[in-house]
């Protein structure tokens, strides 16, 4: 499905599960909490063939030390064809996806910051399992607009989060995601070819602005000339036939974790034709001592190597490492 509406779910596809957690709430008040969340991937999802468009975003990144960084970035999508053009400080990436192949310029990791627009954008929603249990719904103002809360425990094995979704009572859109350290809020929102989607987003982890984004969404008239999109000298990356992706032959977690509950480092990382993780990158957090363990210990860890028709490849991946609280 095009980039565009890609819609990114936090949990798992929806079970509406009868088991002893379940028994535990209220079903009026889970199945109300359901309807929400269904009306609000209907309202902001396509029922329809979309005509050729255009996404521009502009982003601002909050650094832990009090120092920020812009961004832009544009996507094309024409039915199957994406273009996504993207510069970031230091970072720049342009590349056309057609059905069978990708044409691009010289590839350069993503920073962690890009990897972070791309899953806000252009809206991230959520679905409800069998790990949530429904505490309660709850009337609230958001943005001067009237909301329904729903709170809710998100528990695997020894690991128990509270969580927060809020959508707005009239348009039926989520405008806030309140997820373990993450705190979305989805303002202005447009209808955009019968669809609604924020103009504005904000990002916040452990509380702290991380990141705001502006995005515009735009009809293209008329036909694209894909080869005067192209880069300069690029490069084409075929469909693979087959592709076997990485194994992990060895991923030491630290000495000390134990049963949970956790601390997670998210990290970013290329997986060479040599199995192992370069390129290891994270998101700051506000532990630095941890993230830079979680870093090195990742730099140690062997994959068997990803294969593209036959020949050793580079892959991108997001991994985790799990730490006890300290």
């Amino acid at each position: 499905m095009a980039k565009l509406f890609r819609l990114l779910g936090i949990l798992a596809a929806f079970l509406l599960t009868c088991g002893t957690r379940a028994n535990a709430q209220d079903i009026a008040v889970r199945v109300e909490a359901i309807r929400l969340m269904e009306r609000a991937h209907s309202v902001s999802h396509p029922s329809h063939r979309m005509p050729n468009h255009k996404q521009d975003l502009t982003f601002r990144a909050y650094g832990l030390d009090g120092t920020t960084k812009d961004g832009q970035s544009s996507t094309i999508i024409s039915g199957d064809i994406e273009r996504y053009e993207t510069h970031f400080g230091d970072y720049n990436g342009t590349s056309i996806h057609y059905p069978d192949k990708i044409v691009q310029d010289k590839y350069q990791p993503p920073p962690p910051e890009i990897l972070e627009m791309g899953k806000l954008t252009p809206l991230l929603l959520a679905w409800f399992d069998k790990s949530d249990i429904i505490n309660s719904i709850t009337p609230a103002t958001l943005f001067g607009r009237a909301a329904k809360c729903v709170q809710f425990e998100t528990v695997n094995g020894r690991t128990h989060e509270s969580n927060e979704l809020c959508v707005d009572e009239e348009l039926g859109v989520l405008v806030r995601y309140n997820v373990g350290d993450d705190l979305i809020e989805n303002t202005d929102f447009v209808s955009f070819e019968n669809i609604m989607l924020p103009q504005h987003i904000r990002h916040y982890i452990n509380g702290r602005l991380r990141m705001e984004i502006e995005q515009k969404f735009s009809v293209i008239e008329g036909p694209i000339d894909w080869a005067a999109l192209t880069p300069p000298n690029p490069t084409t990356l075929r469909t693979c036939r087959p592709y076997v992706r990485p194994v992990i032959q060895s991923a030491p977690q630290p000495a000390n974790a134990g049963a949970g509950p956790w601390y997670d480092v998210q990290i970013h990382g290329v997986i060479g034709s040599d199995g192992h993780v370069h390129e290891a990158a994270v998101l700051p957090a506000g532990r630095p001592d941890l993230e830079k363990q979680a870093i090195d210990l990742v730099s140690t860890w062997v994959f068997s190597p990803p294969t593209c028709s036959g020949k050793p490849t580079v892959v991108n991946a997001d991994l985790v490492v799990h730490f006890p609280p300290q």
